[in-house]
């Protein structure tokens, strides 16, 4: 009967042993898994060669709170990093990854991106009429705990980029 309690209590021992490494195995988004925006930056804006000369801000900068409100009016506190990549001529194009502290912070993120892109479409509907097309066909996707807003001639060679990013 001893014997057959020390077997079970081995048995229950093992198994919880390897019922350790099961679970929850979400990282947070600085965890070593993440790419790090800067790569991520620089092979979305290659991915489209009929880009313009862009200007970048990055959550990096000394200004990066006030930069981001041009982009978005999102509580920057929920925010962990981001870059975000303009026209430097005026032209609609534009590309950023924000990469969220939270992942359930995703969608509003999300909404967020969408009213900023109505404010663009209204801009250019007013200044450069023939730009309101590239905006139309923006592009708004995430990744885990990024979220990327893409508006450029070549969408889907800058989106691969991010989510190709998204395996490694």
């Amino acid at each position: 009967m001893k014997k057959n309690r020390i077997k079970r209590v081995a048995l229950l021992c093992c198994t919880l042993f390897l019922l350790g490494g099961c679970g929850n195995t979400s990282q947070p988004a600085s965890s070593g898994k993440a790419r790090d925006l800067k790569t991520m930056e620089k092979e979305m804006l290659e991915a489209d060669k009929t880009l313009p000369e862009m200007e970048v801000v990055r959550g990096s900068d000394k200004d990066a709170e006030d930069n981001f409100t041009v982009l978005s009016d999102f509580d920057y506190d929920r925010v962990e990093d981001y870059f975000y990549a303009y026209s430097k001529t005026g032209t609609a194009e534009e590309i950023a990854v924000i990469r969220l502290k939270d992942k359930d912070d995703v969608a509003p993120m999300m909404d967020a991106i969408h009213a900023h892109l109505e404010d663009r479409k209204g801009t250019m509907e007013e200044y450069s009429p023939e730009q309101v097309d590239r905006v139309d066909k923006a592009v708004v996707t995430y990744e885990g705990n990024d979220v990327a807003m893409i508006v450029s001639e070549k969408n889907g060679l800058v989106q691969e980029k991010f989510k190709l990013g998204k395996e490694k």
